[in-house]
């Protein structure tokens, strides 16, 4: 009997030591590891942050963008918007990869699943994405606890924010995210989208794509009351041209300064209420 019962200690240990943990990515696919990842790499700044907020001392490695928070600007620089470094995202050993997955890399990435290395794949849109992004990551990394209550924060300020804005006149904005070519976003896009929460209409908020390029004159048409740029105000010098736009007459071009406006992470809730108190001051 006590052989048994030793037999069955023995079995349980595992069980309660290294916990197998599973959590589905933004694919859809279900990602399962043995127990909470130990050591991760991230491959997008907005992953960076997300997994930081949760367990910063978990991070092995990033990709060359990555700069926030601070502590992450000294680990090794394994891929970068084009290109991923297979051999050294190997050399670090990750029990789990985050990545915002794109064609650039999609051939890397499908060589570390090859290569039985969990990929996780992070597209959030909106706070309640980044809320679900908490969740399911801190499943991942065992922290629980800690990414219920970011998420419960992230989800409380955008209903706020929603709450005060759906009822509000609408205020016309045109945002350019590219000088040459002129690119703008739509709602498929978490900024675009972000725009329409703060009861902003765009001239192209239902493209079918996240970046559709600009035609001037569609521009010239809408006549906006403000224009954005996510790069600095100088880059929406060439809109001067044609002073008949109200925007560019009562000078409300504004850029967009700050990663909190274009990595949809845990700060993107501060990067909206900024951009929807833009908005509202031009509210009749």
């Amino acid at each position: 009997m006590i052989r048994v019962w030793c037999f069955a200690l023995l079995l349980a240990v595992p069980v309660f030591g290294f916990a197998s943990v599973e959590a589905k990515d933004d694919n859809g696919q279900i990602i399962r590891l043995p127990q909470p990842a130990q050591r991760v790499i991230t491959l997008a700044p907005h992953a960076t942050e997300l997994v930081a907020a949760l367990r910063p001392a978990a991070l092995v490695a990033v990709d060359t963008a990555s700069d926030y928070p601070a502590s992450v600007k000294k680990l090794p620089k394994v891929a970068d918007f084009q290109s991923l470094n297979i051999e050294a995202v190997l050399g670090v050993h990750p029990d789990l990869v985050v990545v915002w997955e794109s064609q650039a890399v999609s051939q890397s990435v499908a060589q570390l699943i090859r290569q039985h290395i969990p990929v996780f794949v992070s597209r959030p849109q909106t706070p309640l994405d980044v809320a679900s992004s908490l969740r399911r990551l801190g499943r991942l990394l065992g922290q629980d606890a800690v990414a219920d209550q970011l998420a419960r924060q992230q989800e409380s300020r955008y209903q706020a924010l929603r709450q005060r804005y759906r009822s509000a006149n609408p205020v016309k904005v045109f945002l350019q995210v590219s000088e040459q070519p002129l690119l703008t976003l739509s709602r498929q896009s978490f900024l675009g989208q972000a725009l329409a929460d703060c009861g902003a209409i765009t001239p192209y908020a239902d493209a079918k794509t996240e970046a559709p390029q600009v035609s001037t004159e569609v521009v010239l048409a809408f006549a906006p009351d403000l224009i954005l740029s996510t790069g600095p105000t100088d880059t929406l010098k060439m809109w001067r041209a044609w002073p008949q736009i109200p925007a560019v007459k009562n000078r409300h071009l504004l850029g967009l300064e700050g990663d909190q406006f274009v990595r949809p992470g845990p700060r993107l809730i501060e990067g909206m209420q900024t951009l929807c108190a833009a908005v509202d001051a031009l509210r009749r």
